[in-house]
């Protein structure tokens, strides 16, 4: 009897043992893909970002100049606890600063001097030179060149004795001996680059509390050579100076183009493209012939 309703029941038992087989491996399943989607999600995460090292700011190029310890008043000896030597960044460092110890001690200050200036040329002047006249001052192998300069109003409170200075000359060319045409304007020609002075006005050594120049202004006094003393002659009869004041410390001598309407629009723009005259016109002006150039407009 037992043995048939057991028959009867195993289906049932079989039906519930297979779902619990079915429940467990379902289980197991999901379990799996619970761990693949999170593996997976795991890899498409962006990798952690690693913490940056602060960039360090660019440090500036330094330079060594001299500057004043001290305040030193005018017409002062300067001696070597009167300067010391820092280093400063090269943008703050004005032109033409001394960075040499034996170009500063034993100088003549010409103006009053603030503690941490920087020593400039302009500011010293040689001990030597007080008392001197202008021959004795005048180098070996040169001659004192009076000149008089055209723009000295707007150099006169810079420009001292034992400075050097670039000299330009403008001067209207001759007309051109092959088509007499004359030249509309003048040119700015440089004839002369780290020239000493040895004299503003009358003044051959600088005297604080006295515009440079004053006596006998308009006029400065140059180190030339022979051969430069002459052609500085014959610029005086036809043309005029300008002088423009340089770095003492700079001897350099650079090519320089001279200045004119042209050089002055190519400075400007480098793609000026400069026309030349087409044909020219005779005009007669009494018994003189000028050629008046014609400038076509190219098509």
């Amino acid at each position: 009897m037992q043995i048939q309703q057991i028959r009867k029941r195993l289906p049932i038992i079989i039906a519930v043992a297979c779902g619990i087989l079915a429940i467990a491996l379902m289980r197991v399943y999901l379990r799996q893909k619970e761990v693949e989607i999170a593996e997976r999600l795991q890899r498409l995460q962006p990798p952690p970002q690693q913490p940056v090292a602060p960039v360090a700011p660019p440090q500036p190029k330094m330079g060594m100049v001299l500057v004043a310890k001290k305040e030193i008043p005018i017409q002062t000896p300067i001696t070597a606890s009167d300067i010391e030597i820092k280093e400063i960044p090269v943008a703050y460092i004005q032109p033409g600063a001394v960075t040499s110890l034996d170009k500063v001690i034993g100088q003549i200050s010409t103006g009053p001097i603030a503690a941490g200036e920087q020593m400039l040329p302009i500011k010293l002047q040689p001990a030597g030179n007080i008392g001197k006249n202008l021959s004795e001052l005048t180098p070996e192998g040169k001659r004192a060149v009076t000149i008089p300069v055209d723009n000295f109003s707007t150099i006169a409170g810079l420009l001292r004795p034992g400075n050097y200075v670039d000299v330009f000359a403008l001067i209207s060319p001759p007309a051109n001996k092959n088509t007499g045409v004359s030249p509309v304007s003048g040119q700015l020609v440089p004839i002369g680059q780290h020239i000493q002075v040895l004299a503003v006005g009358s003044e051959v050594v600088f005297s604080p509390g006295k515009q440079p120049g004053s006596a006998g202004a308009g006029t400065v006094t140059l180190a030339l050579t022979p051969q430069e003393g002459i052609l500085y002659a014959f610029v005086q009869e036809h043309g005029k100076f300008r002088l423009i004041l340089r770095s003492g410390e700079d001897a350099k001598l650079e090519t320089i183009k001279p200045a004119d309407w042209d050089t002055l629009l190519e400075y400007a723009n480098p793609s000026f493209e400069k026309i030349e005259p087409s044909s020219a016109v005779e005009i007669y002006r009494g018994l003189e012939k000028e050629l008046i150039p014609i400038y076509e407009k190219k098509k």
